[in-house]
């Protein structure tokens, strides 16, 4: 959890303090299962990751900071609900910490992969404080459905409550 030279969160920018991920880029996996980050991401994310299985078929990849927050949060949680041990379970087991190569690459998990479905063409996306990584057809299933429904969730979401 030590200091790395960044600080994702506090960029201290015009807009506050808060750092987001945007952004859609396509990549493929190669035959070691590593993705290019792109750079806009990267240097965002810092040296070290954790990737994790995410929600709707994808993977999250979180800044060390961010990922932090959310194991301490996490930790937090009474584990005599069946709940909260369900999902503390299957979250930490499927995270992993993985170092960004030279080149700028992940290796993704063979495992978390097959569990999304995820074959050679990805989708790499910055959503809010993390980035996905998804299959490019699922990603287009997705991106369809959300984009379908966004006038109806822009109703429903409260900003800054």
């Amino acid at each position: 959890m030590g200091q790395k030279g960044y600080n994702v969160g506090t960029n201290g920018g015009k807009w506050g303090k808060t750092m987001f991920f945007i952004g859609t880029y396509n990549h493929n996996l190669d035959e070691k299962n590593r993705v290019t980050m792109p750079s806009r991401l990267r240097d965002k994310l810092g040296a070290i990751v954790y990737v994790t299985l995410g929600l709707d078929k994808c993977l999250a990849i979180y800044p060390e900071e961010t990922f932090m927050q959310i194991a301490s949060s996490l930790s937090k949680a009474s584990s005599l609900q069946s709940d909260n041990r369900g999902y503390k379970r299957t979250f930490f087991s499927n995270s992993y910490e993985c170092e960004i190569d030279k080149q700028g690459r992940i290796k993704l998990s063979s495992e978390l992969c097959e569990k999304c479905s995820i074959t050679k063409d990805v989708v790499v996306i910055g959503v809010d404080d993390h980035v996905e990584i998804w299959d490019r057809e699922q990603h287009k299933e997705m991106s369809k459905r959300n984009d379908d429904n966004y006038e109806a969730y822009a109703s429903k979401i409260s900003y800054g409550e």
